[in-house]
């Protein structure tokens, strides 16, 4: 299979591009700066240079490929606000509009990539697919998304298929910037109190449910990917610091840090998701090989010490 990926240089586009190559499948990795995608290359990914928001830099890619995997986000400075995730839904939005119509024409699979802030908060409550998306702050976009997506798919017949990860851990994205940087610089806080729930996925075994999705899905299907284990957020942040051999942190208010970081930020990540995983296993035969969070953050932590 030869697979277009955008975000290929980004947190989960990396590791999706390593995976599908592992799976020696062919890849085009969709890169903003090809001179700063050398991993990408080095893996034996051909690149393309693409700008979300410009659907003629990547559209005419489509053709060349059996199927799309849409990991790419934005990358916008600063306080993470309201106007700044304006600007990460209006690029998304953009992108996947301009692939969906692109696989319409063409016959090829599109696979769409969600978040775990999509479904916004259900304190105690166990969630899963079934479960209406009613997002947090940083989940609108996603949310509006997996609509349009959903009914392309009905009304199109669309082959669409749509993966939503828990909080994704490893090397990079939130967790290196929000939990392992902020501990480093000994900034690190439990926001509120820490009783909202997160289920996690590690970020390679989340590549290896975008192949099983890629190969195995049905057309129209949403798929939740998490680890076996939910935590509160109090003890994940407990866990990292841990691992990082400091102190346990205290707690901070939600409008202090907010103030520090953004507000749309804070009100997802106070949020509670505690999300069953049993479709995608059931149907695909995908499992993560890390079962639970507490046990691979050390040597995750670890590991991105090494790398920097």
């Amino acid at each position: 299979m030869r697979v277009l990926v955008t975000g290929a240089t980004g947190f989960v586009g990396s590791a999706v591009v390593r995976r599908l190559r592992a799976a020696d499948h062919d890849v085009i990795g969709l890169v903003r700066d090809p001179a700063r995608a050398s991993a990408v290359a080095a893996t034996g990914a051909i690149l393309r240079q693409g700008d979300m928001r410009e659907p003629a830099t990547y559209v005419p890619v489509v053709h060349e490929v059996d199927a799309v995997v849409h990991a790419a986000m934005l990358a916008v400075p600063g306080r993470l606000n309201r106007r700044r995730a304006d600007e990460l839904f209006d690029a998304d939005a953009v992108m996947t509009r301009a692939l969906a119509d692109a696989c319409a024409e063409h016959g090829r699979r599109l696979v769409y990539t969600g978040g775990c802030f999509d479904w916004g908060d259900h304190g105690e409550e166990w969630i899963d697919e079934s479960t209406p998306l009613t997002p947090s702050p940083l989940g609108v976009g996603h949310a509006r998304m997996a609509a349009e997506l959903e009914r392309r798919h009905r009304d199109d017949g669309l082959d669409v298929v749509r993966l939503s990860p828990g909080f994704v851990y490893g090397p990079g994205g939130l967790f290196a910037s929000a939990f392992v940087e902020q501990a480093e610089k000994g900034r690190l806080r439990c926001i509120g109190g820490g009783q909202n729930w997160w289920s996690c996925i590690h970020v390679d075994d989340l590549a290896d449910a975008f192949v099983a999705a890629l190969e195995r899905a049905r057309p129209g299907t949403a798929y939740a990917v998490v680890d076996d284990e939910p935590l509160r957020l109090r003890e994940l942040t407990d866990l990292v610091t841990d691992a990082m051999g400091g102190k346990r942190v205290g707690t901070v208010s939600p409008r202090l840090i907010g103030l520090l970081i953004g507000g749309t930020l804070v009100a997802s990540l106070t949020t509670s998701f505690r999300i069953r995983g049993t479709r995608i296993r059931e149907e695909l035969g995908w499992a993560p090989r890390r079962l639970r969070f507490r046990d691979h953050v050390a040597e995750t932590v670890e590991a991105m010490t090494v790398r920097s």
